[in-house]
């Protein structure tokens, strides 16, 4: 049976995954960094994405690792040390599947077009926080050892609602917290994508940046 550690469960993707867990009896271990901060987290331990170690010890015993951590003020080089971190300690617990929420402006607008951050025009704010996702993503597709990933990408309008509906479709149309962890959890239980970053969506259509 699939068990699943997830890291940044305090947040609204992670909240929304733990519901999707459940839903699906699927064993789940919340993980965030302050216990305290969290009390409506009952089940809540503490640990840190960004430390081999400390991903060893909370991820033991899962077969797949879900990474919801939000993190726009870290710099592109601790993106690159934190995957690197990551992969090392969930080699260490022995989990399979690492599934990764990803960041919109990673993707390609088209087969022959560069990624959205890299475009003429991009927004500069959030360019620095592009740059750290898109080397984190280097990071994995470099990396040849035995952990499975898959990162997992939303459009960037992510938003409240019931709705699980998904589609796998790069740069679609407003998707809810509930669709994305719907289509994490899908993935946990078919495992039908390998070392790749997949785009799901909600609608169709294309979203501004």
């Amino acid at each position: 049976m699939n068990s699943v550690v997830v890291f940044g469960a305090g947040g609204r993707a992670g909240r929304a995954i733990l519901a999707e867990a459940q839903r699906r009896g699927v064993a789940a271990t919340a993980v965030v960094r302050d216990v305290a901060k969290y009390p409506d987290v009952p089940t809540a331990v503490a640990g840190d994405a960004t430390d081999a170690e400390a991903v060893a010890a909370v991820a033991q015993g899962h077969t797949a690792a879900i990474v919801a951590v939000y993190a726009a003020e870290v710099g592109p080089a601790d993106h690159v040390r934190n995957a690197e971190a990551l992969l090392a300690g969930l080699e260490r617990a022995g989990v399979h599947k690492l599934l990764l929420v990803g960041l919109a402006t990673t993707l390609r607008a088209g087969p022959d077009a560069p990624r959205i951050f890299e475009a003429e025009g991009f927004n500069a704010e959030w360019l620095a926080f592009s740059q750290g996702r898109a080397g984190e993503l280097a990071v994995l597709e470099r990396y040849s050892g035995a952990v499975d990933w898959v990162v997992v990408t939303p459009p960037m309008a992510l938003v409240e609602g019931d709705d699980p509906g998904y589609r796998v479709q790069d740069l679609g149309g407003p998707l809810t917290y509930a669709g994305l962890a719907n289509a994490l959890l899908e993935e946990v239980a078919a495992d039908r994508h390998h070392r790749v970053q997949v785009g799901v969506s909600g609608q169709e259509g294309y979203t501004d940046f």
